[in-house]
């Protein structure tokens, strides 16, 4: 019996993923794929619901994902935190537009990927060549995403989720006294983090906007 390999795609764009919805359809390949696509974090969070136990083999991961409309999920990562969580099956393979080795490194760290690529990379010979190896257990990173995944600028104190949770709900004009209701940490942890967030960009004596904006231009929020 011919084999059957369920794909998601998410990302934010309809038009990238009616590309490669048009260019998985287009490879010939030894098994069947079923393709989906899902634009926002909510779709995928209902997709999930529906699933229930059984969830898709392969979903290629934006980061860059705009938070689920209930504040639940940040980002594409926290996402893919969260399907790693519940569906350890399956396999994900982030496709991002980012080439900053620190932001790299950070998501590699975080969600420790069966697959990743830089968008501008991809072509169906890479895509063909990504889903027989991973789908065979093994992982596939793109010759650039090899040569940024090194030892980060971070080393152990990268960029969690909770770090990534503080970083956004400041860019969106929270106030610090405010974070515990929303984050499951004490207000004096989160000033620590915040801190530690500081020395980590190289402005140990920045302000929150100068963090913000930093924390923006290498794709963390």
């Amino acid at each position: 019996m011919e084999r059957t390999i369920r794909i998601l795609i998410v990302d934010d764009h309809p038009m990238t993923v009616k590309g490669y919805e048009l260019l998985l359809t287009s490879l010939t390949m030894p098994y069947s794929l079923v393709i989906e696509g899902a634009t926002s974090c909510d779709t995928v969070l209902e997709k999930m619901e529906v699933a229930k136990d059984r969830f898709f083999d392969i979903v290629f991961l934006d980061i860059g994902m705009p938070p689920s409309s209930d504040g639940s999920v940040f980002s594409g990562e926290d996402l893919g935190l969260r399907i790693r969580k519940r569906y350890p099956q399956t396999k994900l393979v982030v496709h991002t537009a980012l080439n900053d080795q620190t932001r790299i490194n950070a998501i590699f760290r975080s969600l420790v990927p069966e697959g990743f690529v830089i968008k501008s990379d991809l072509d169906a010979n890479m895509l063909k060549d990504l889903i027989a190896i991973i789908s065979n257990g093994q992982t596939y990173y793109s010759e650039r995403t090899n040569k940024l995944i090194a030892e980060g600028d971070f080393g152990k104190a990268a960029m969690d989720s909770s770090n990534q949770k503080i970083l956004h709900l400041l860019s969106k004009g929270f106030l610090m006294k405010d974070l515990p209701k929303y984050i499951p940490l004490s207000l004096a942890t989160i000033e620590r983090r915040k801190k530690n967030l500081k020395q980590l960009f190289g402005i140990p004596k920045g302000s929150t906007s100068e963090l913000l904006e930093l924390a923006k231009e290498k794709g963390f929020i």
